[in-house]
Parts: C-alpha cells; sequence; structure tokens
C-alpha cells in the first residue's frame, strides 16, 4: 500500500469511520489504484473490493477467476465466484458506523467520485452506510512534507527564471521588430524549464492578444499567432522535480506589448489584484485564528468583490485548485463556482490563488501558490503588482 495500515487506520479513527472500502473495476478508481499500489500492465477484469476496517486486519474480496492478485496487500484473502457470494461477503462487513468510499454527494467533488450510482445503491440496500472518502484522500495524499515545500521553492525559483527569460524574448521581438509566435515562446519555454531539470504535463499556456481571453489556450503550428504591438500576453508555466518528494510550482504573468496600458485593461487588472489579495488576507487571518476556511469560502471572497467590481461574469472559473505531485491535486480546490468544495485547507495542503477576467478582446489572471503551513499562510511565486510593459 502506498500508506501504511497504522497511517490509514489511525485517519479512520480520527474520522469515526467503521472503515475505508476500495473498489475498482477494470480501472474505474484510479485512485483505488494508486493508493494500493497495483502492479502497472495487471490484468483486471473481475470487480475487486478492499476493506480497511479501522482496526483490525483488512480483507482481500476477490474474484476466484483473478484470485493471483493483490498478494502485497496485508490482510486475508476472501473469494467469491458469483455475485450472491460477494453479496454475502459485503454482509459481514459493519453496520453501525459509516463506511468511506470514493463517492461526493451531488458530484460536488469530481476527483473522488468514482463509485458507480449502480453499486452505490446495491451497497445501501445491503445495510451499509456509505460516505465519502474526500476528507481521506486530502488528510493522506495532499500533505506536504519538509522535503516537498523545499523541492517546490527550487522548482518555483526555476520556473520564475525561466519567465524572466520570456519577458527578455518578448521585450526583444518588439525592439528588433524579428517576428515571434506563441508557439515559438511557448516552445521555447517548454525547453528551458526541462532544461533547468524539471519536468511538467503539458507546455506553458503562451496567449497574444484576443487568445488571452481563453483560460486555457492552446497554441498550434498550423494557427501561430505573432506578437504586435499593443496585445496582452499571458504566460501561465508550471513544472516539478522529478522524485518522490517533487511538487509543483504553477505560476502566471501578465505583460503588455506597450508602454501604457488601455484604460480597459488597467481597470480589469486593479480589480484583479485586488481580488488575489482580498483572498490572500483572508486565508492569512483564518490560519492565524486557527480556523482554516473551506475552499468554497475563499473563492466566494474574491468572486465577490469582482461582483461588485462588474466582473463577476467574466470570472469564468473557480478561484484556484489544489497542488501535489500532480498540478492539480486531490487535496481541496479554491471553488464555489464549477463545484463546491466544502473541505477545509488543512495543514501542509497546498493550492492555487489564481482569480481571472477574460473576454472577446483580451484575458487576465494572476496567479501564485500558498499553502497551510503550521497555522500560517506561505505564498510562492512573484507577487505581480503591476502588467509588466515590454515597451
Amino acid at each position: 500500500m502506498k500508506h501504511s495500515l497504522e497511517q490509514v487506520q489511525a485517519a479512520l479513527a480520527d474520522e469515526g469511520l467503521a472503515g475505508w472500502l476500495l473498489y475498482d473495476f477494470r480501472g474505474s478508481n484510479p485512485l483505488a489504484l494508486e493508493l494500493l499500489a497495483l502492479p502497472a500492465g495487471a490484468l483486471l477484469t473481475r470487480r475487486f473490493f478492499y476493506w480497511i476496517p479501522a482496526v483490525g486486519a483488512p480483507v482481500r474480496l476477490q474474484s476466484a477467476v483473478e484470485r493471483h492478485h493483490f498478494a502485497h496487500l496485508p490482510g486475508e484473502q476472501r473469494l467469491f465466484r458469483g455475485w450472491r457470494e460477494l453479496a454475502a461477503l459485503l454482509l459481514d462487513l459493519p453496520k453501525d458506523r459509516p463506511i468511506a468510499m470514493e463517492y461526493s454527494p451531488g458530484g460536488a467533488i469530481p476527483t473522488v467520485s468514482h463509485l458507480d450510482a449502480g453499486t452505490l445503491e446495491w451497497l445501501r440496500e445491503l445495510g451499509l452506510e456509505i460516505v465519502s472518502s474526500a476528507d481521506l484522500v486530502q488528510r493522506l495524499e495532499a500533505p506536504w512534507s519538509e522535503a516537498s515545500l523545499a523541492s517546490h521553492r527550487r522548482a518555483a525559483a526555476a520556473i520564475e527564471t525561466v519567465r524572466r527569460g520570456a519577458i527578455g524574448r518578448l521585450r526583444e521581438a518588439l525592439r528588433s521588430g524579428a517576428p515571434l509566435t506563441d508557439r515559438a515562446l511557448q516552445q521555447w519555454m517548454l525547453a528551458a524549464i526541462r532544461q533547468a531539470g524539471l519536468e511538467t504535463n503539458a507546455p506553458p499556456i503562451v496567449a497574444f492578444g484576443p487568445d488571452s481571453g481563453n483560460p486555457h489556450h492552446e497554441c498550434s503550428d498550423a494557427t501561430p499567432r505573432a506578437l504586435v504591438r499593443d496585445q496582452v500576453v499571458l504566460l501561465d508555466y508550471w513544472a516539478r522535480e522529478p522524485g518522490p518528494e517533487g511538487v509543483y510550482a504553477d505560476f502566471t504573468w501578465m505583460a503588455f506589448a506597450g508602454t501604457q496600458l488601455p484604460e480597459d485593461v488597467a481597470r480589469a487588472w486593479t480589480a484583479l489584484r485586488a481580488a488575489r489579495d482580498t483572498a490572500l488576507d483572508f486565508l492569512r487571518d483564518r490560519f492565524a485564528a486557527g480556523d482554516p476556511p473551506q475552499g468554497c469560502e475563499v473563492d466566494a471572497v474574491a468572486r465577490a468583490l469582482l461582483e461588485r467590481k462588474g466582473y463577476g461574469e467574466a470570472f469564468a472559473h473557480r478561484l484556484g485548485h489544489s497542488i501535489g505531485r500532480e498540478d492539480h491535486g486531490p487535496g481541496a480546490n479554491l471553488d464555489d463556482l464549477e463545484t463546491r468544495e466544502e473541505r477545509r485547507l488543512i495543514e501542509g495542503v497546498a493550492f492555487s490563488v489564481e482569480p481571472g477576467i477574460y473576454g472577446p478582446a483580451f484575458g487576465l489572471r494572476t496567479e501564485v501558490d500558498a499553502l497551510h503551513w503550521r497555522g500560517a499562510l506561505l505564498v510562492s511565486g512573484e507577487l505581480q503588482s503591476e502588467i509588466e510593459l515590454l515597451g
């Protein structure tokens, strides 16, 4: 297992749960596969349950057809041939306390919504009380270690150096009149990230002019956009160090290909910066008070400010996402738009803070990373105060 049995059972006891029932069918639950450290390439064609009680030995409920799998997991093996035998085995599970599974009421947290509705119905018909494992997943998977924080800081410094290099290339292209496309700059940044010894799951986002109004703009060789004067420029870049302690750093930086911002861009940026800083102040106050907020509360604070400024409809995505070994990690997001994230931002959990304003002519985003660490808020990434003028 990815985590020790003692660690998992301590979390179960603290949450007041009878246990954790991990379930998978043909890769339907990637969380279960990762948590159980299942071997790559295993032929998995039948249903599988792994029961981890809060106290006592785990139990593997396995199809007799695939009895040879999962020998690396602790606990007793119990085999079934058909659904009746499986139901009888499941009936032995406790019914006096809740059982955690990868399910989220109303689909509120899609990252843990892997249990299909039919199986959930069946288990409840058997008398089992099923609740979401979202808090367990966050507690076990999301918190950073000291080594992870140190790795993050190194990655953050490296990608900020890459960003400064990209800004230099933009300035030089404007000064000299040499052609520069979004695709060319993106590929330069990607190569620089790799040259720094980092890895990333996707190339940076480089968006010029109206493309910046698309939060997830993708450059292409087929339709490159050239840099010209008076364009907004959006750079979104992320990477991590290789290795088990490597976690992502993920930032966004804004520039303008000119010497003075247009009034509409300047007005939107002022509102956006205020939304970011208001959210960070809210987080600092709540962490200092020992009252970590829910992810939805933080989103609501920033969103309310942008709505008052007239940009509510233009803020088209959540305020931030969990960050860990993956750029979008298993912890709580800052979200009361796309989903309602009711998990609290527990100790050691990192996330982005990235409000955005998007329209047909231009888009703006400011993004830093934040971490709940020892009762305080740590912020990484340069806190951009003004849109960078490229000349």
